[in-house]
């Protein structure tokens, strides 16, 4: 049987061989989903970052700490971090994962997030952690057909299990999209945008708030606000990326 499978599975890649999902050059390994090429452009963020909002910071010397943003206005997050930055080809992945539902990128994603994913695991304490990703307008979400931040949110933590709260956090506006305004105006867009469906869910609990893209940090900020209000202890914000003009 083995014999046959293994057959089969090398005449399915000799006539559809397996293509990079960044770039669509052919694999050299059967199960790769990455090309070395494009691996190599990933700008994975390590430290030093800002010990609260995740930002890098230029100067190795002194290790994490606060960055000066965060000591003058300090974030209502408790933390957020971000595994690397907003460009090519992960910009690429996550902007046809969010606005053309092409879920075929979800395995390219997995892999540049598995050693971020692994060490968050040892964060992460199911008996009292919940995991919330961000949410999307009902109208908006059956536009698009699925909603990225809930299926990244099951690459990050697959152990989660009932600690995943797909709907305890809605989005109660169908704001525009924060990417045609500025800073100012996205505060106001967002302002009592979100709302906790139930609150029993997160009372007393740490949230891991799961969103794709960290830019101004103002939808995870209205987020967070949100979930404190209604009595969460902590969010945690995690992102597959951030924008890179913001460090």
């Amino acid at each position: 049987m083995n014999f046959w499978k293994e057959w089969a599975d090398g005449c399915v890649e000799m006539i559809f061989p397996s293509r990079c999902s960044c770039c669509r050059l052919g694999l050299p390994r059967k199960g790769q989903v990455i090309c070395s090429d494009c691996l190599s452009t990933i700008h994975y963020l390590q430290s030093p970052l800002c010990s609260c909002c995740g930002r890098g910071l230029p100067d190795s010397s002194g290790g994490d700490h606060l960055c000066g943003f965060c000591l003058r206005q300090p974030p209502v997050y408790a933390r957020a971090r971000a595994v690397v930055r907003y460009e090519e080809p992960v910009s690429h992945l996550l902007h046809l994962l969010k606005y053309a539902a092409d879920s075929s990128t979800l395995p390219a994603l997995a892999h540049v997030i598995e050693p971020f994913a692994y060490d968050l695991a040892q964060e992460f304490r199911p008996a009292v952690d919940r995991i919330i990703p961000v949410p999307l307008f009902p109208r908006r979400l059956k536009k698009r057909g699925l909603n990225q931040s809930l299926l990244l949110a099951r690459i990050f933590f697959p152990q989660a299990g009932a600690a995943l709260l797909v709907d305890a956090m809605i989005r109660t506006r169908d704001t525009p999209p924060q990417t045609t305004l500025d800073g100012a105006a996205r505060r106001k867009n967002l302002r009592a945008a979100f709302a906790v469906r139930y609150p029993d869910a997160v009372y007393g609990r740490r949230i891991f708030l799961v969103d794709d893209v960290l830019t101004t940090g103002t939808t995870v900020s209205e987020c967070a606000k949100t979930l404190l209000a209604a009595g969460a202890v902590e969010v945690y914000v995690v992102t597959v990326a951030r924008v890179s003009e913001y460090d």
